[in-house]
């Protein structure tokens, strides 16, 4: 296994990003927000249809948790406004969606996974946005998509409330491609964005433990005879090689961890990736290093 420090793949991101979001313009990175943006919009607008506050209760979640949900739709609303009043015409109308929401429990799982991207995919577009306006806009909403995340993760799932010290950033290529399975068709008066796609990675479990194994989905059409799993989490990547359809889990990765398929050990970027991306978790508690334990929030509270 092989990790890049922080400051590497802190400028390695930097240059990843300026050369994939070369073809990107601010009315292009706009279009691309609010394309994310609907599909978090429409999925909320589906889960809070779906589920009344019975099936939460009866699923064992308080009605505040339903009523917080709520609370963030209208957020989505905002966000989806916002964007389509600055773009007028040239805003992408929403397209059709197919979310495998099967009960609570799967609506606030993909919940947090759709708040998590959508805080990645600000945090990575912001620096390329010309526009002040926009950039601080599209900053505040990426703040709010974090926030979102880190309540589902603390006072609903009752696991970590953050990541760790950095947030991850992701390219527009990256983060519609761990969004790109929700979406079905879209009208053909919407703008053709100039995204880069990838065969769909699958990898499992999706809860690995440290030094563990993980098993790689993926149909493989690149030449290079050597593949790598990478990992980002925050500003690092790692590194694990794949052999025989799998690859060995690094340690120290908390929270929600994005994975991808590269030819290289060089940051993910369009020059080594061969896969989409993918999600895998490694919750954590509230134990300090030293074993001291912190206080823990009781579910009805």
């Amino acid at each position: 296994m092989f990790r890049k420090a922080i400051l590497l793949a802190l400028v390695g991101a930097v240059a990843t990003l300026g050369q994939s979001l070369s073809d990107w313009d601010d009315t292009s990175l706009s279009q691309y927000l609010l394309t994310i943006q609907q599909v978090e919009n429409a999925f909320l607008t589906q889960g809070l249809d779906q589920f009344a506050d019975s099936d939460f209760a009866d699923a064992g979640y308080p009605a505040w948790v339903r009523n917080r949900f709520t609370q963030i739709a209208a957020h989505e609303d905002a966000h989806v406004a916002e964007l389509t009043n600055t773009l007028g015409d040239a805003a992408p109308a929403p397209c059709t969606y197919n979310f495998p929401i099967t009960d609570v429990d799967s609506f606030i799982d993909i919940a947090q996974r759709i708040a998590t991207v959508e805080a990645s995919a600000g945090l990575g577009a912001v620096g390329f946005i010309n526009g002040t306006g926009l950039k601080i806009a599209t900053a505040a909403a990426a703040a709010t998509e974090s926030r979102q995340a880190s309540w589902i993760t603390s006072a609903v799932q009752k696991r970590q409330p953050w990541n760790g010290a950095w947030e991850t950033p992701l390219s527009p290529n990256e983060a519609y491609s761990l969004l790109t399975s929700y979406i079905g068709d879209c009208p053909d008066t919407n703008p053709d964005l100039p995204f880069k796609t990838w065969p769909a990675l699958t990898v499992y479990p999706g809860y690995p433990t440290a030094d563990g194994t993980v098993y790689v989905s993926l149909t493989l059409k690149a030449a290079a005879s050597t593949f790598y799993l990478a990992w980002l989490d925050g500003l690092t990547v790692r590194y694990s090689q794949i052999t025989s359809g799998q690859a060995t889990v690094p340690e120290g990765l908390d929270g929600t961890v994005y994975v991808a398929v590269v030819s290289s050990q060089d940051p993910p970027s369009t020059n080594n990736l061969v896969s989409g991306f993918a999600i895998v978790q490694f919750p954590f508690d509230s134990w300090t290093s030293e074993s001291i334990p912190l206080p823990k929030v009781a579910k009805d509270a």
